[in-house]
């Protein structure tokens, strides 16, 4: 279990790293009549991300899957590094990291299935979903509530920066 304190680890954070489906998508596939693969994202958890990113933090996507149309929209959003196809998240993760010179600390990463686990046991923010396997709960330090692919990534974002002590919400109501 992640013993860090969620507000804590959030501060610290400098690489944020995000499987793709079951967190920034509902985890569905959906097949067109041609069988081409297309996945729904939602432009508040693209807000979000843009929001870390503007502030600083390095935004990762990690995934087993490939798809075009992820690689598209990674690059719209201006994610960092995507890597596709990915079957070794934990190697991959630390060789950003240390190219990075950042700490474990540093480090969040939100994933929901056993393909993310290695990666959440060492992170600082370890983040998972309501419908990860109950292990990945039992180490995770932040556990989303809005659904994912509508809203779970906006959530953690905004957890996120909201532990910046130099961050101001832009839309914050007076």
């Amino acid at each position: 279990m992640n013993n860090m304190d969620p507000k804590t680890a959030a501060r610290q954070i400098k690489l944020m790293g995000f499987d793709v489906d079951g967190t920034l998508t509902d985890g569905g596939l959906y097949f067109g009549a041609d069988g081409e693969v297309m996945k729904r994202f939602s432009v508040l958890d693209g807000q979000g991300l843009r929001l870390l990113i503007d502030h600083g933090v390095k935004v990762v996507w990690i995934t087993a899957r490939s798809s075009a149309i992820v690689e598209k929209r990674a690059r719209d959003l201006g994610i960092y590094q995507l890597v596709q196809g990915c079957k070794t998240k934990l190697q991959v993760f630390d060789d950003i990291r240390q190219s990075l010179a950042l700490s474990w600390e540093e480090c969040g990463f939100f994933g929901d299935d056993w393909p993310d686990y290695p990666v959440i046991k060492h992170v600082g923010l370890a983040a998972t979903t309501t419908h990860s396997p109950e292990c990945m709960k039992a180490v995770a330090n932040w556990t989303n509530q809005r659904p994912v692919g509508n809203g779970a990534v906006r959530e953690l974002c905004d957890f996120i920066l909201s532990c910046k002590p130099d961050y101001k919400n832009p839309w914050e109501c007076d």
